[in-house]
């Protein structure tokens, strides 16, 4: 629009300019050129002056991009290097993704000749020399992106996940120590603080980054929680092994408090009120750890708290506790148990015969035997204290790698992963099959 009115008025201009001179005729400019007089009229003068104008206009635009010309043949031959540069870039990067490290290393090289030494290419042609299974030239890359103020950060970081996975954790704190002086936030630097401080034992310093991360909403509030009580409950854990009764019992709280269904912390509060003398608390947490799985700990840790004085308070007990989980496969057994104490034959027989035929493995046999004992005897002979039973204790399995441990802990010594130590799961039972007509 405003092309089109500056066009209208030069045009306006123009049309007035030669009606003036059309109306004076006599206006006319004379000089001499080279011996010649020339008389021309104003008009003429004024309309060549303006061509003239116009020609040298041209021609000065002629010459200045004539003059521009190899500057902009050296930018558009740059951008093409780049975009060039740019496509190989990224076909490397989907050749990483692919998991083509032939293609990758090819495009690395490719990318790192047509563009100058970015992060970008730097970190493609480490990544795909790992990919290739070349660490030393991959750490010789990270170490020389170390160099350079831009690409250090992200060397740190290729040279921290080589020694994870060489399992060097001196090495890592030392970088990880340099790359927090960087990006002290960084949501990987958190996590990897935190999985060192739980594979190290350096439980107080994963707890910080948890709470870092989640005060950053970087982390959801229900996982931030489960991996504070992860943490709680394993201090718990060491307290109660150095008898620091109250120590555990604090810890375990908070563990419970963040993830309420963790049995090990229950189980291990329940232990702790007893050992300080807070029997009423004891049994509570005991009750709420038989609700959440049965376990002799937790069955131990009631009996004691109930201090029964003969075989009829340990069977109240025993019924106290069962009715938290009754269906369990070791309420059933505490049951039979504590008829086949009590000498109750009618009872003991019913209970033993709901017992499941496939839980051979934790005990059904020696409680039939002890049921045969009462039978022919009128009596038991191999008794479990008031305050015991007869349940196995179930190991603690890591359901990553199958090994066993003695406790519970937070990580596996093995295979070093958190959070995946507890009991092994329970077969189910099989259904009782009617006996033949």
């Amino acid at each position: 629009m405003v092309r089109f009115i500056l066009f209208a008025t030069l045009i306006a201009v123009s049309v007035l300019v030669a009606y003036v001179f059309s109306q004076n005729p006599d206006w006319n400019a004379a000089f001499e050129v080279f011996g010649y007089r020339l008389k021309l009229h104003l008009g003429f003068l004024f309309f060549g002056l303006v061509l003239l104008l116009w020609l040298f206009g041209w021609l000065y635009f002629g010459v200045r991009r004539t003059l521009a010309m190899p500057a902009e043949m050296a930018k558009n031959a740059r951008i093409s290097r780049q975009n060039r540069g740019y496509k190989a870039l990224t076909q490397g990067l989907v050749a990483l993704a692919a998991g083509d490290p032939d293609e990758a290393d090819k495009q690395a090289r490719r990318a790192n000749k047509l563009l100058e030494e970015t992060p970008a290419t730097l970190l493609l042609t480490a990544q795909a020399a790992q990919l290739n299974g070349d660490e030393e030239s991959a750490a010789v890359y990270f170490e020389e992106m170390t160099k350079n103020d831009d690409t250090a950060f992200l060397g740190l970081r290729g040279k921290i996940m080589q020694a994870l996975a060489q399992g060097d954790r001196k090495e890592v704190q030392l970088l990880l120590e340099r790359a927090r002086k960087i990006k002290p936030n960084a949501p990987w630097i958190l996590e990897t603080e935190y999985e060192m401080g739980m594979q190290t034992g350096q439980l107080e310093g994963a707890q910080r980054a948890v709470k870092r991360l989640a005060s950053r909403r970087l982390l959801p509030s229900s996982v931030a929680k489960q991996r504070l009580a992860l943490t709680e409950a394993d201090l718990a854990f060491q307290a109660a092994e150095k008898g620091a009764w109250r120590q555990a019992v604090d810890h375990a709280q908070r563990a419970i408090s963040d993830e309420p269904t963790l049995l090990p912390a229950r189980s291990l509060a329940a232990r702790a009120h007893l050992e300080l003398g807070h029997l009423r608390k004891a049994k509570e947490h005991a009750v709420e750890a038989w609700r959440l799985r049965p376990t002799a700990g937790a069955a131990t840790t009631y009996l004691r708290a109930c201090k029964p004085r003969d075989i009829a308070a340990k069977r109240v007990a025993i019924a106290e506790l069962i009715q938290a989980n009754p269906n369990a496969l070791f309420s059933q057994y505490l049951r039979a148990e504590a008829a086949i104490e009590s000498a109750d034959v009618a009872i003991a027989q019913e209970a033993v015969g709901d017992l499941p035929e496939t839980s051979a493995a934790v005990g059904i046999n020696a409680l039939k035997l002890r049921m045969e004992d009462l039978k022919s005897g009128g009596e038991d002979r191999t008794p479990s204290p008031l305050d015991g039973h007869s349940l196995p204790v179930e190991p603690q399995v890591c359901s990553n790698c199958g090994t066993e441990h003695t406790r519970w802990r937070a990580v596996c010594t093995d295979c070093g992963t958190s959070g995946n130590i507890g009991l092994p799961t329970r077969a189910a039972q099989a259904p009782k099959m009617l006996p033949p007509a």
